[in-house]
C-alpha cells in the first residue's frame, strides 16, 4: 500500500519517544557536584550513578537521557558527556558489566530549565527490570563549573558517587557509595535529578525502514530500489519510505521523520499488520546535494488520556488564600494572559514542564515560557476565539489544557494560583474565579484545574458553570486536553452544555506502546549548468568610419550542459517551465482559503469609514531595494526598504481605494499606474496613477476591452516594456484568471488567454504576477499554494512547487530588475505558531523554495501589514538583440557548452561608419539555460572620436598620481572623496564638446573603477571653477584606449556647446567602495597649461587642508613638489555654436555660462 503526502513538512518534530521514567526537579534541585570524567590527567576524577525501574512487561526502548545539570552561570555550551547503562546487581548497585554505552556524546543543554538532554545513537532495548545510569563530563577539570544536579528525595535505591582518585573526597574511591557515606559531600540530597525517554515496547527489531529515491516521470507513486540519483537542479524526485512490520503485533499509527526535512507523517492511523509494508511518497524538488535518512515511531498505542466526569467533586477554593495573577477588571478588553512557573515540574502527556501562560479565557497553555497571545486585531483578542479540538488557530502553542475555553470577562474575579501540601505529595491548584461571559451575564463561574506532584493525573474542579444566558455549562465553550492536533488529544466537549455544578472530571494518562527503526542513507545529486561571463562590460574607442573588434567570452562552471542565446532565453517564453508536469499532492489546509479579493483586514475589521487622510511622507534614505506597496489595511501607499521592512516601513497616504494591481512603468518611479478593484468614490476598474512621494492618486480613466471590471497582478515585462494584468471573474467559486496586456496611453485592454495548466488550482485565483529579467513571467496561485511558470504570449501556466506555507489573502511579488532577486510580499498562517503572518521574503524561482527577510510592521488596528500589490523601483536594462543594433555585430549568437567544456567567444564588432562623434551604447544580454543565472546583461560603449584633439595636454606617463574618486561605500569613508580640476580655452567661433581623454592609473595594477562623475564649468575669473556646471554627467563610462596606454576616454551622450572663452573640467571616479581595490587617479605634470590645476576634498578626511579648490602646491601632503597641472584631451567639433539650437539631453544642466539657460528640455 502507497500513500503520497506533502512535498514539504509543516513542522520538525524530533521523535525521542516520551518521558518513561521521571525524578527530575525542573531546574529547582537543591544541591549539586561536579562529576569529572575519568582520565589519568584529572586526580579528582568522579563519575556518578543512579537507578530507575523498567516497570512495562514490554519492556522499553530507551532513545535517550535527560539530567539536571548547571552551567558556570547558566551560560556555557557542555562537555561531551560518557554514559553507561547497567543491569542491578542485587545489592543496591550497578551490576559489572554495560548493558549499553554513548561514549563521549554531545549533548544539548537548556538554560531555561537546566537540563541536559543526552541522545543515545541507537535504542537502549531493556526488558523489565532494575537499571542504574552511570555518567560522567568528559574532560572537565575540578572547578570548571559544570554540576550534575542532585535532590533531597529519595526514589528506589539512593544515587551513588566515585571518586577513583580520593583526591575529591576520603572515600568511595572503588566501589563507590551514598552521598551519605561519601565524606565531604553534602549529606542531604539522597538522589540525582533525571529522566529516561524512550518507547514502551522492545521491537526495534521487528521494524524495518527503508528509503528509496527515484526520478519523478509522471507517476507520483513511482518508487524504485536506488539509493543514489544524479538529476539537475529543479527536477522533481520521489522519495519513498517503506516501513515494514516484521513483528508480531498489529502497529496503529505511524510517524516518519525525513532527517533534512523533518515530520513527514505524524501520527498517521494507517495500520501495518504484522508481515506487512506501507511506503509513503514525497515529490520534491532537487535543489542541491544531499544525503539524507529517516526515522519510523510506529505506535501499538497512542499516549492518551482518558476521562471520567463521574467521580466525587473536591473543589478547593483558594481565591483568599492563593496568588492572583493580576488581571485587572476590563483590562485588556477581558483577555489577559500570564505567565507563572510552578513550584514542581508539572506532567502533562508525558512531557513535563514548570511553564505555565494562564489565560482569562478558561486556558492554559502548558510549556509555553513565552506566554504569547494569538495575534490579530489591537487590543489582541487574547484566546477569546475558543475552536474544536483538536485545533492548530487560536492558541499560541498547540500544547493546552482547556476546563473552560471561552470569551470570559474579569469584571469582577481574576485567575489564583497556589501550591497545596508537602513534597512529594504536593498538588499545584489554577483557579477561574468568578469570571463571567462577555454577553451580559447575571452569574459567573469558577472552575479549576488541579496538577499532582509525580503524577500524570489531571482534575477539573467545577464550582459553578451558569451565566445566566445562552453560555451555560459550557455550551460556548471548548473542553478537553491536546498535546498535539495531529493525534494527541481528547476532547470532552465543544459549545454543548456538558458542564455542571459542583462536579470535576478526572484525566487519567496511558502511555504509548511504540516502537522505532532508522534508516540508510540516500544520496541526491543535483547538477546544474552554471553561465559564467568573463567581461562585466565591454569599451572600444575608434576614429569616424573606424571599426574594432572586442571578445565576450562565454563559459559553464557547473556540473550539466549549457544552452546559451544572444536573443532570448533557451525556450522562448516556457524557458522557465519544469521539464515535465510538476506533481503536487493535495493540500491540506489548517484554516480556510479566502474567498478571491478578500484580504485579513475584511475577516477582522467592522466597515471601514469613508475617505482618505494624508500622511506626511517622511523620507527614510536610500535603499537597498526601494520598494512600494499598497496596503490592503490601511489601506493606501506605503513604502520600504524590502531587505528591512520593519525598520523602513513609512505610511505614504490612507486611501479610500482598494488596489491590487500597481506596477512602475519605463522606468518612472515618480509614479504607480494601479487600477483599482473597490472603492467607496471610483468605479471598480477605474486606472490612473499613485504618486509616491505624496500618495495622491490622479484617475486616467476606466480600462476597457476586458470581460470583468476585477483585475489584479500588474507588472512591466522590463525587455519589451509590455504591461500585464490579471482579470478575474466575478462568481463565487472561480477566479477564472485571465490574461491582458494594457496600454495605458488609452485604457485598451487586450486579452492573452486564460492563466491555466498542469497543477493550477481549478479556482485560478492567480493573485500576482511578475517578469523576470530574462522576460520570463511568474505568478502566485493563492489556492494552489504555489509559485507557478506563465507564458506571456499564451497565458498557459505550469506549477514549479508548492510553497510549503498556508498561504491566505491577496498578495504580490516582483523582481528586482537588476539583481534578478524575486521578492513576495506574502501573507501566510505560521504552521508553528498557528498564527497569521504578513512578511517580506525572497522565492527561488527555480523550486519556489522561499526565505523570510522580515516581517511587515502593524497597520493601523492590525498587529501586521499585507500588500495587495507591490512594486519595486529598480531601473531595468534593456537588450539589444543581434541585428537592433546598426553598428553592433556578433558572431556566434548561440551555442552549447558541455559540462567541464572549454568556454566560446563571442567575437564583438564595432563599426562606426555612418557614426557621428560622441558616446554611443547598447547592451548585450547572454540568455541561458543555467535555472539560476537566466539573463546576465552587458553594457557596450563605444566612443567615435576625431582624430585630432580640439586641446591637449596630455601626459604619456607620469609617476605623480592624484586620488581622484568619489567615496559611497562604507558611508562613514565619504568624507574621503576627492575630485580634480583643470581648465581649458575654447577658441574661434565656440566648440561642441563631445568628450575627453584623462591620463588615469589604477591602484597598484588594479583595473580603474569603470564609470566617472564629470562637469564642465565656466572659469569665476580668479583661477578657480565656477560654481554651476555648464554641462554635467553622471556614472558615464570610462574607456579604455587600446593605446597609448594608461589613458581612458569619457565621453559624453550629447554635445556640449561652450562659446569662446575660459572653462574647466571637473571629474572623478564614480561610486567607489574604498574598502575595494578598485580606486582610480589622475596623472599630473610639471608643465603648466594655461591656470594651474586645482584640486579638493570636500569632507576633509584626507587631512591635506584642501577642501575648497586648491592648487598642487597648496595641498603639499598629496602633490609632489613642482607638480602644476593634470594630462587630459579636449574632443569635439570646433563648428559655430549657435544656443538656440541647443537640446540637452538627460543628465545635462546648463545654467549661466556663455549659452543661454535651457534647463528642463529633454531630447
Amino acid at each position: 500500500m502507497t500513500t503520497h503526502v506533502a512535498p514539504k513538512a509543516a513542522r520538525v518534530k524530533t521523535l525521542f519517544g516520551g518521558t518513561l521514567y521521571d525524578q527530575s526537579t525542573g531546574g529547582r534541585f537543591v544541591a549539586s557536584y561536579e562529576n569529572a570524567a575519568p582520565s589519568s590527567a584529572a586526580a579528582d576524577r568522579s563519575i556518578a550513578a543512579d537507578d530507575f525501574v523498567v516497570e512495562d512487561p514490554a519492556g522499553w526502548s530507551v532513545t535517550g537521557f535527560a539530567f539536571d545539570a548547571a552551567a558556570p552561570r547558566d551560560s556555557a555550551s557542555p562537555p561531551t558527556v560518557s554514559l553507561l547503562v547497567y543491569a542491578d546487581a542485587g545489592n543496591g548497585a550497578p551490576g559489572a558489566k554495560a548493558l549499553c554505552s554513548a561514549p563521549s556524546t554531545t549533548v544539548d543543554y537548556d538554560a531555561t530549565s537546566r537540563r541536559i538532554t543526552l541522545p543515545l545513537a541507537s535504542p537502549c532495548v531493556l526488558p523489565a527490570g532494575r537499571y542504574w545510569a552511570a555518567w560522567s563530563f568528559d574532560a572537565a577539570e575540578h572547578g570548571g563549573g559544570w554540576n550534575w544536579g542532585r535532590i533531597e528525595t529519595q526514589r528506589n535505591q539512593p544515587a551513588l558517587h566515585r571518586n577513583g582518585s580520593g583526591d575529591a573526597t576520603a572515600s568511595c574511591t572503588t566501589d563507590g557509595g551514598t552521598p551519605a557515606g561519601c565524606g565531604a559531600l553534602d549529606t542531604r540530597p539522597r538522589d540525582y535529578g533525571f529522566s529516561v525517554l524512550g518507547h514502551v515496547g522492545r521491537g526495534a527489531g521487528d521494524l524495518a525502514i527503508s528509503l528509496h529515491v527515484t526520478p519523478y516521470t509522471g507517476d507520483p507513486n513511482e518508487c524504485g530500489n536506488d539509493t543514489e540519483v544524479e538529476v539537475n537542479v529543479g527536477d522533481q524526485v520521489n522519495l519513498c519510505y517503506t516501513l515494514t512490520n516484521n513483528g508480531t503485533a498489529a502497529l496503529a499509527y505511524q510517524s516518519v521523520v525525513d532527517s533534512l526535512d523533518g515530520a513527514v507523517v505524524t501520527y498517521d492511523p494507517t495500520p501495518i499488520g504484522p508481515g506487512q509494508s506501507h511506503t509513503y511518497v514525497r515529490t520534491i524538488v532537487a535543489t542541491a546535494d544531499t544525503q539524507r535518512t529517516a526515522s519510523w515511531t510506529s505506535y501499538q498505542t497512542l499516549p492518551r488520556y482518558a476521562y471520567d466526569d463521574s467521580v466525587a467533586p473536591n473543589f478547593v477554593d483558594i481565591s483568599a488564600t492563593g496568588t492572583p495573577m493580576g488581571f485587572v477588571p476590563g483590562d485588556g478588553w477581558g483577555n489577559e494572559t500570564g505567565y507563572v512557573a510552578a513550584p514542581f515540574p508539572l506532567r502533562f502527556y508525558g512531557r513535563q514542564s514548570s511553564d505555565l501562560c494562564l489565560a482569562i479565557d478558561g486556558l492554559l497553555q502548558f510549556a509555553d515560557a513565552s506566554c504569547t497571545p494569538p495575534q490579530g486585531s489591537t487590543p489582541p483578542p487574547g484566546f477569546s476565539f475558543n475552536e474544536d479540538i483538536p485545533s492548530t488557530f487560536g492558541t499560541e502553542v498547540p500544547t493546552y489544557l482547556a476546563p473552560m475555553w471561552m470569551d470570559l470577562d474579569d469584571v469582577s474575579g481574576d485567575v489564583y494560583v497556589q501550591t497545596l501540601g508537602t513534597a512529594p505529595n504536593r498538588t499545584y491548584v489554577v483557579q477561574w474565579h468568578d469570571l463571567e461571559s462577555y454577553a451580559i451575564a447575571t452569574s459567573s463561574a469558577t472552575f479549576e484545574i488541579v496538577f499532582r506532584e509525580n503524577s500524570d493525573t489531571i482534575r477539573f474542579e467545577y464550582l459553578s458553570t451558569a451565566f445566566g444566558n445562552d453560555a451555560d455549562n459550557g455550551n460556548w465553550a471548548t473542553v478537553g486536553l491536546q498535546a498535539d492536533p495531529h493525534g494527541l488529544y481528547t476532547k470532552y466537549s465543544y459549545r454543548q452544555p456538558a458542564l455542571r455544578p459542583n462536579s470535576a472530571i478526572e484525566w487519567t494518562y496511558t502511555p504509548e506502546v511504540s516502537s522505532a527503526a532508522d534508516s540508510g542513507e540516500v544520496r541526491i545529486s543535483a547538477g546544474d549548468p552554471t553561465l559564467a561571463v568573463a567581461q562585466a562590460s565591454l569599451t572600444a574607442v575608434t576614429g569616424p568610419g573606424g571599426s574594432t573588434t572586442r571578445s565576450l567570452t562565454i563559459a559553464n562552471t557547473g556540473n550539466r550542459d549549457l544552452h546559451w542565446s544572444l536573443g532570448e532565453a533557451p525556450g522562448g517564453t516556457q524557458a522557465h517551465f519544469p521539464k515535465t508536469p510538476r506533481y503536487l499532492a493535495p493540500l491540506r489546509l489548517d484554516a480556510a482559503a479566502p474567498v478571491p479579493g478578500t484580504t485579513f483586514g475584511g475577516t477582522l475589521a467592522a466597515q471601514r469609514p469613508r475617505g482618505a487622510a494624508a500622511a506626511p511622507h517622511a523620507p527614510t534614505g536610500a535603499f537597498a531595494v526601494p520598494a512600494y506597496g499598497i496596503s490592503a489595511l490601511l489601506p493606501g501607499l506605503v513604502s520600504f526598504d524590502a531587505l528591512a521592512p520593519a525598520a523602513t516601513y513609512t505610511p505614504v497616504n490612507n486611501s479610500s481605494d482598494w488596489i491590487y494591481a500597481a506596477t512602475f512603468v519605463g522606468n518612472d518611479f515618480s509614479k504607480l499606474y494601479v487600477i483599482v478593484n473597490d472603492s467607496w468614490e471610483l468605479m471598480p476598474g477605474t486606472y490612473g496613477t499613485v504618486d509616491t512621494a505624496t500618495g495622491a492618486f490622479t484617475e486616467l480613466g476606466q480600462i476597457t476591452g476586458a470581460e470583468t471590471r476585477t483585475w489584479g497582478g500588474l507588472t512591466e515585462d522590463p525587455l519589451t516594456g509590455t504591461v500585464y494584468a490579471v482579470n478575474f471573474l466575478d462568481q463565487f467559486g472561480s477566479a477564472g484568471a485571465t490574461l491582458y496586456t494594457i496600454d495605458f496611453a488609452t485604457g485598451q485592454a487586450t486579452r492573452i488567454g486564460p492563466i491555466d495548466g498542469p497543477g493550477v488550482h481549478p479556482v485560478r485565483y492567480i493573485s500576482g504576477i511578475a517578469v523576470s529579467p530574462a522576460g520570463l513571467m511568474y505568478g502566485i496561485d493563492l489556492y494552489g499554494q504555489s509559485l507557478i511558470a506563465i507564458d506571456k504570449t499564451t497565458g498557459a501556466a505550469s506549477v514549479i512547487d508548492g510553497f510549503g506555507l498556508n498561504v491566505q489573502y491577496v498578495q504580490d511579488l516582483k523582481f528586482d530588475a537588476q539583481t534578478g532577486d524575486l521578492y513576495w510580499a506574502a501573507f501566510y498562517v505560521d504552521s508553528t505558531t498557528n498564527q497569521p503572518v504578513g512578511e517580506m521574503r525572497v522565492i527561488d524561482p527555480l523550486t519556489a523554495a522561499s526565505q523570510a527577510i522580515g516581517t511587515l510592521p502593524a497597520a493601523g488596528e492590525f498587529p501586521f501589514d499585507e500588500m495587495s500589490a507591490l512594486a519595486i523601483a529598480k531601473p531595468s536594462v534593456g537588450c539589444s538583440a543581434p541585428g537592433e543594433v546598426p553598428w553592433l555585430s556578433l558572431s556566434p549568437t548561440s551555442g552549447t557548452i558541455l559540462a567541464d567544456g572549454a568556454p566560446q567567444d563571442v567575437t564583438v564588432t564595432l563599426d562606426a561608419s555612418g557614426l557621428s562623434p560622441g558616446l554611443h551604447q547598447a547592451t548585450i544580454c547572454v540568455f541561458s539555460d543555467d535555472p539560476r543565472h537566466q539573463r546576465v546583461a552587458v553594457p557596450v560603449s563605444f566612443a567615435v572620436t576625431p582624430s585630432e584633439p580640439l586641446y591637449d595636454q596630455a601626459v604619456e606617463s607620469t609617476d605623480v598620481h592624484a586620488f581622484n574618486n568619489t567615496i559611497v561605500a562604507p558611508p562613514e569613508t565619504e568624507g574621503l572623496s576627492a575630485e580634480g580640476a583643470d581648465d581649458f580655452v575654447v577658441t574661434g567661433n565656440g566648440w561642441a564638446v563631445s568628450g575627453f581623454e584623462f591620463s588615469a592609473y589604477g591602484n597598484n595594477g588594479n583595473p580603474l573603477p569603470p564609470t566617472v562623475n564629470l562637469r564642465i564649468l565656466a572659469d569665476d575669473g580668479n583661477g578657480r571653477p565656477g560654481n554651476d556646471a555648464l554641462c554635467s554627467a553622471h556614472g558615464v563610462p570610462a574607456i579604455p584606449l587600446d593605446a597609448p596606454a594608461n589613458r581612458i576616454g569619457v565621453w559624453l551622450t550629447q554635445n556640449c556647446p561652450l562659446v569662446p572663452g575660459t572653462y574647466w573640467v571637473a571629474w572623478s571616479f564614480a561610486d567607489v567602495d574604498i574598502s575595494s581595490p578598485i580606486l582610480g587617479f589622475w596623472g599630473a605634470t610639471s608643465e603648466q597649461h594655461n591656470q594651474p590645476a586645482v584640486w579638493r576634498n570636500p569632507g576633509g578626511m584626507l587631512g591635506t587642508g584642501c577642501s575648497a579648490w586648491s592648487t598642487f602646491d597648496q595641498c603639499p601632503n598629496m602633490f609632489a613638489a613642482g607638480s602644476k597641472d593634470f594630462g587630459f584631451s579636449v574632443f569635439g567639433d570646433a563648428a559655430p555654436v549657435n544656443c538656440s539650437d541647443v537640446i540637452f539631453d538627460d543628465g545635462f544642466e546648463q545654467g549661466g555660462g556663455s549659452c543661454p539657460s535651457a534647463r528642463g528640455a529633454r531630447d
